[in-house]
């Protein structure tokens, strides 16, 4: 605008008055893709090192077309040990969760579990069943996966495994019949971050039938365990490094004005604008979760809780 306005009109103070005008341009605003940096740090989650401390669960669909009439695999993972226990299923509802976790908690109760906002998850079901055997719930903000990232991991690998698996069988087979063995392969092979194989950070020793014979190689279980969280450690700050780089601190207050980036499919409405609003910041939950009156059209909610990353400040005209 300024390159527009400058070869006929000038008074004193011009440069910033365009820039003020455009800075609060509504159509600009909603419309305009910012090339600054996005709000929210990496956040950290609680250190462990001791199985049951937090587990992950998540779910992953589509898999009806093979030769099974399942279509859904329920992935659980201990966040100490990256041990993981997976179950197939026709449906997603509060009672399949509900069930996959009665069957982990016949070894041992969670003190706390960490899923998306599914309503399954959200429902008053899920949470009483919870409270009656003292599990802390956590979740994770609306399309934020980042946020549950060693599930998200784990998710890609089980999928990975599996196809080859299936892809490689003579014949046909059903896609549940080979899920154990993908998952005891996962369980029994070292992680990539802690070195050990999940199933020797749970139980301490490996399967008679293990395919790593000296199983003395390893320190004791106690050590082990140190050693493992010393390494996810580790690896969690050279990502946060690495991520904080393209972000800023979010520094949101209460009663400010917001846009909100919607969430769009690839290849999908090219012209509507990639930002509604704007919102008031209602609460903070986080350094970078916030509570905005942005209504929920699936939960009937008048208000929803968002990552940072997805908000951008509004400057009224």
């Amino acid at each position: 605008m300024l390159n527009l306005l400058s070869p006929q009109y000038y008074w004193p103070g011009i440069v910033q008055d365009v820039r003020n005008y455009c800075k609060h341009c509504e159509i600009c605003q909603f419309n305009k893709k910012s090339k600054q940096k996005k709000f929210g740090l990496m956040q950290n989650l609680p250190s462990v090192s001791e199985p049951f401390e937090i587990l992950s669960i998540d779910t992953v669909g589509g898999l009806n077309y093979y030769n099974s009439t399942k279509r859904y695999i329920h992935i659980i993972i201990d966040h100490a040990t990256r041990y993981i226990w997976t179950f197939a299923s026709k449906s997603v509802t509060t009672d399949t969760y509900i069930n996959c976790l009665k069957q982990i908690f016949q070894i041992q109760v969670p003190k706390k579990i960490l899923s998306d906002r599914n309503a399954a998850f959200t429902s008053s079901k899920f949470k009483h069943f919870l409270r009656n055997h003292n599990v802390k719930q956590l979740l994770t903000t609306a399309n934020r996966p980042q946020t549950n990232g060693k599930i998200e991991r784990v998710n890609q690998t089980i999928i990975t495994r599996l196809k080859c698996k299936l892809n490689s069988y003579q014949g046909n087979i059903a896609w549940t019949k080979l899920l154990p063995q993908v998952t005891e392969e996962y369980n029994n092979t070292p992680h990539s971050v802690t070195k050990f194989p999940p199933s020797y950070l749970m139980y301490g020793k490996l399967p008679y039938d293990s395919l790593i014979q000296n199983q003395e190689l390893y320190p004791s279980i106690e050590e082990a365990r140190k050693i493992a969280q010393k390494r996810s450690d580790d690896y969690h700050n050279v990502n946060k490094e690495r991520y904080d780089i393209h972000f800023k601190p979010s520094n949101f207050k209460i009663g400010d004005l917001v846009m909100y980036e919607k969430f769009q499919y690839p290849n999908t409405r090219k012209l509507s604008p990639p930002f509604s609003g704007p919102y008031k910041i209602l609460k903070q939950y986080s350094e970078v979760t916030y509570k905005i009156d942005k209504p929920n059209p699936l939960t009937k909610k008048k208000s929803e809780i968002v990552h940072s990353t997805r908000l951008r400040p509004f400057n009224p005209a």
